[in-house]
């Protein structure tokens, strides 16, 4: 009796165990099935930011966000930089040039030119509305081609933090994309310069086998001309971005500044690179004006502004003779 009363009591709670699962499977695929058939209902728009038959002509690139702006200029077949918002009201002539990096500038205009899908969130931007695209916080990078330009507005992400919020100067519609543009949307110097102290983009690229002369004019060691023992390390090393508007301001003519060094590297296709290397006003750094030269024309080809720490130009008299 006791058994088949055991019995009862297990066949009941299996059929209730069985029944609840039944019903949580139902459950699960009526969810299932309606997370299929729901359909994203924005407007999606199958697009490029840019034409591509324009990518090739744009001649400068506008950055701007809240910290500042760069302007990337398409120089006789390389980029440079200028960042100009600590140089609008200084007393230099024309803001200092850096090159820009071949890689990250090419990688830039594939994804402007690439094919990807909008979607439209509004035709228009409501007050206190939650795009970020007017409330200082926005990103604007700007495009010319001859003496047009076009403007994209980036702003705040959604909240699955995939997707950006962006528009342009032809319209108020909001459009959502996805967030592949984010690592290009930055006003960083760090970021966008060509790292290296000696360029290699602005004459191409350079080894150490092509260059055949070396010169070092030390401003401590006068008239003694040294040269460099090991060119690749001096190929090596790297800048620590644009100077300081004061030290450069410095630099001016008028001020007759001796620069600390000045080498000169003479290649066998004739070019010539020269770095005049000058101390900072700063601590622990240095500044270096880099001269490109073309089969040793009298004016430089381009000028180069960058600064260098203590320990870099440390590793520069190492390898002095």
């Amino acid at each position: 009796m006791l058994n088949a009363k055991n019995s009862s009591k297990i066949s009941k709670t299996s059929g209730i165990l069985i029944a609840l699962t039944a019903f949580l499977v139902i459950l699960y695929c009526l969810s299932f099935t309606k997370s299929c058939s729901s359909k994203d209902t924005r407007e999606k728009v199958k697009t490029a930011l840019v034409n591509q038959k324009y990518q090739n002509t744009i001649s400068l690139i506008n950055l701007q966000d809240a910290t500042g702006s760069l302007e990337l200029n398409n120089y006789n077949g390389f980029w440079t930089l200028q960042r100009l918002s600590d140089y609008t009201s200084s007393q230099l002539p024309t803001p200092p040039s850096i090159p820009v990096s071949q890689e990250r500038i090419n990688s830039l205009l594939n994804e402007l030119i690439k094919v990807r899908n909008l979607y439209k969130i509004s035709d228009k931007i409501s007050q206190n509305s939650s795009f970020g695209l007017t409330n200082g916080t926005e990103f604007h990078l700007r495009y010319y081609i001859d003496d047009t330009f076009h403007e994209l507005i980036f702003g705040n992400q959604d909240f699955s933090l995939s997707s950006r919020y962006m528009m342009t100067e032809k319209s108020t519609q909001v459009y959502e994309t996805d967030n592949s543009l984010d690592t290009f949307l930055t006003t960083s110097v760090q970021s966008w310069a060509e790292p290296f102290l000696i360029s290699q983009t602005v004459l191409g690229k350079i080894t150490a086998q092509d260059i055949q002369r070396t010169q070092v004019q030390s401003k401590n060691t006068q008239p003694h001309v040294s040269t460099i023992s090991d060119v690749q390390k001096l190929l090596d090393l790297r800048h620590g971005g644009i100077p300081d508007i004061q030290d450069l301001i410095f630099l001016q003519p008028e001020y007759a500044q001796i620069p600390e060094m000045v080498i000169t590297l003479e290649l066998g296709n004739k070019n010539e690179i020269e770095l005049q290397v000058y101390k900072s006003a700063t601590d622990n750094e240095f500044i270096v004006l880099t001269n490109y030269k073309t089969d040793k024309a009298e004016a430089p080809f381009f000028t180069s502004s960058a600064k260098i720490s203590s320990w870099t130009y440390n590793k520069i008299k190492e390898i002095t003779l």
